[in-house]
């Protein structure tokens, strides 16, 4: 009795292939190039209501033009450590340069355009500017859901998941889905993660505020009922357990 049961669970584990498992697969590894270019490339552009930190340094010191002034926050929109909030307008106003339009400006185009401004006012300025407040969602089967800051100008799918404690043993490796918003409407793609050709993918980027969805394997539902019945049966188990047990006493 005992032996039909491990042999038939041996037969069905074994076919449980790890193949599903793996990341970046190739179908035939001998036609896989040794060497392979990646050029991926995005920026995140700044776009009303973003929250931009500006810090500008003179002479390799920080200027003191930007440092906190009671008077000067009144009228502008400098929140603390030196943060400005873009107006609907697209732009912000700046001590020295006063408006200064900054919408569809990348990070390293805004550095160049201020750097260059602040030449009239500064002799060796150099300006760091960073978004505060862009941000991607990874929501499903992934070790830890949440909010992924975006440190820099740009993130990947590969980055955020990392970020988010890599894929747990439910996901589906080659249906990730992302859902990013352009123009006022959303757009979906699905990304393979188990094909090495996704890493040269332009859909790899991903923009402030897309959600990345990682799918659970149906077995997972299965499992979740088994764990949620698992109390009952094992209490169903217990008292069934005693029965037999008592019964075999009345017959010795």
């Amino acid at each position: 009795m005992i032996k039909p049961f491990i042999i038939s669970s041996l037969l069905f584990f074994s076919g449980c292939s790890v193949k599903e498992y793996r990341l970046f697969q190739h179908e035939n590894s001998e036609h896989l190039p040794q060497t392979q270019d990646i050029n991926i490339s995005y920026s995140s552009k700044i776009v009303p209501n973003d929250i931009i930190k500006i810090d500008i340094y003179n002479m390799n010191q920080k200027s003191n033009i930007m440092m906190q002034d009671a008077k000067y926050n009144s009228v502008t929109a400098q929140q603390e450590d030196n943060s400005y909030i873009v107006y609907p307008d697209g732009t912000i106003i700046l001590p020295l340069l006063n408006t200064v339009s900054v919408q569809g400006l990348t990070l390293k185009e805004l550095n160049i355009e201020l750097t260059n401004r602040y030449r009239a006012f500064l002799k060796a300025p150099y300006v760091k500017a960073t978004i505060k407040n862009h941000k991607v969602f990874v929501l499903g089967e992934v070790t830890k859901r949440g909010v992924v800051p975006i440190e820099g100008e740009s993130i990947s799918v590969i980055e955020a998941i990392a970020k988010s404690g890599g894929l747990t043993d439910h996901a589906i490796r080659d249906r990730i889905r992302v859902i990013s918003e352009e123009n006022g409407k959303y757009t979906l793609r699905t990304l393979n993660l188990n094909q090495f050709a996704t890493l040269n993918s332009h859909n790899l980027m991903l923009k402030p505020n897309s959600i990345v969805y990682i799918e659970p394997k149906s077995t997972k539902a299965i499992r979740v009922s088994i764990n949620d019945y698992l109390p009952i049966i094992q209490a169903a188990s217990s008292i069934l357990s005693t029965f037999l047990t008592i019964e075999i006493l009345k017959d010795k």
